[in-house]
């Protein structure tokens, strides 16, 4: 089996939804022995109440490659039995509130004493001793203070949230990023860190086709649907076709030309006052009706084979199936099909990231809940079976 950057570190995930659970799904793609903790219940996505038949779709996409075990924190037995878990790992994984480990006299001043290699590597929603520390986060929340919510939409709608969750994500991908560079410091210095990534922060970047001309002039372009934040990009938009909708971009005047020889509207082509970026902005909705009007005789895959040889930033406007049901998913390794009990063929989530030539499988699907206590407490804590059936006829497991 080929080896990988992680193989020699182990987790202990106490993720729960999507924030941790995607690092620690990150992580296991490199190789990691990442060991998903969960209360006896399971976590909130697992939880019956919440996903009739023992796991939402949701849970087995972000946990396969994973072990799991249950963990009652709450219990003394329980405390010390992860304790001595941590004796054994390299990374702490977590994203409960802020507060909620130290009242669990898991503190990091507390793991270190157990180990000093720790990491405790911690998904927020806002940075501790920030005037939002006591903000409960999610990311619809997250969208609306980081300034997000405020530019989606059309300028006559109220702000909207965007539909995917990237908020949760970019944290999860920021706190990888932290991790690893943890792990690199702890090879020069023998010793772990605390370590805290908060998704306001990790958004902040995103703002950047905004908050660039904000800081710069100070003009706030506010919600300008599927437009440009910087007026002169004309065509920039969705244009309807004969089956579908095209992107299309037009953001310097070298594609515009090119668009010129492919659209055959004289009215277009023929002004030369529109040959300078500048002067397109002010006439941007003339433009578009007149891109429209020729685009939507046309068929989609038509169109689009006017506009890509010529360099022409441009895509089509995919639904939700067919963006999914893309067989470059599967050949990328975006999306691994791996069978799970009770549920057959399951698609979950590979890692965007490529180390190796050859895209593998999942070494194994989401783990049923506590399917590898008698793995983890017997092969890494010596428990002996008997010991394991008092634990969890104490609700400690």
């Amino acid at each position: 089996m080929t080896t990988r950057a992680l193989d020699d570190v182990r987790v202990l995930e106490l993720g729960q939804v999507y924030n941790a659970p995607y690092c620690g799904l990150l992580l296991a793609a490199q190789g990691a022995d990442v060991i998903k903790v969960e209360p006896p219940g399971g976590e909130i996505i697992r939880r019956p109440a919440v996903s009739p038949g023992g796991a939402s779709y949701s849970f087995l996409m972000l946990n396969a490659d994973k072990r799991g075990v249950t963990l009652d924190l709450k219990k003394p037995e329980g405390r010390e039995l992860f304790l001595r878990l941590v004796e054994k790992a390299d990374v702490v994984l977590e994203n409960f509130s802020e507060g909620a480990l130290a009242r669990l006299g898991l503190a990091y001043d507390v793991l270190a004493a157990c180990n000093p290699r720790i990491v405790l590597a911690s998904g927020r929603g806002y940075r501790p001793g920030s005037p939002y520390e006591s903000f409960a986060a999610m990311d619809f929340t997250i969208q609306a203070i980081s300034g997000h919510m405020a530019i989606t939409g059309f300028p006559d709608s109220p702000p909207v949230k965007a539909g995917a969750t990237f908020c949760d994500m970019l944290g999860a991908t920021h706190l990888f990023a932290a991790i690893l560079l943890a792990l690199r410091e702890r090879e020069r210095t023998g010793r772990g860190r605390a370590l805290e990534v908060a998704m306001l922060d990790a958004t902040f970047p995103s703002l950047m086709s905004y908050a660039s001309p904000y800081l710069e002039t100070g003009n706030d372009p506010g919600r300008v649907g599927n437009r440009h934040a910087v007026p002169g990009s004309a065509p920039y938009g969705s244009f309807p076709t004969k089956d579908g909708w095209v992107a299309i971009m037009c953001v310097t005047d070298e594609h515009w030309a090119s668009f010129c020889e492919v659209c055959p509207d004289p009215l277009l082509a023929d002004d030369e006052s529109l040959r300078r970026m500048p002067n397109r902005g002010p006439r941007r909705d003339w433009i578009e009706e007149r891109v429209a009007a020729w685009t939507r005789d046309l068929p989609r895959v038509e169109l689009l084979d006017l506009l890509v040889p010529k360099g022409i930033p441009c895509a089509p406007v995919r639904s939700l199936g067919e963006a999914l049901d893309d067989p470059y998913n599967v050949a990328q390794g975006l999306l691994r099909p791996v069978a799970v009990e009770g549920r057959g063929e399951v698609r979950v989530l590979g890692s965007p990231i490529r180390l190796e030539d050859e895209v593998s499988t999942p070494r194994r699907p989401p783990p049923r809940l506590g399917e590898h206590n008698r793995e983890v407490y017997g092969g890494l804590l010596g428990l002996a079976d008997d010991e394991l059936e008092r634990l969890v006829r104490g609700g400690v497991l």
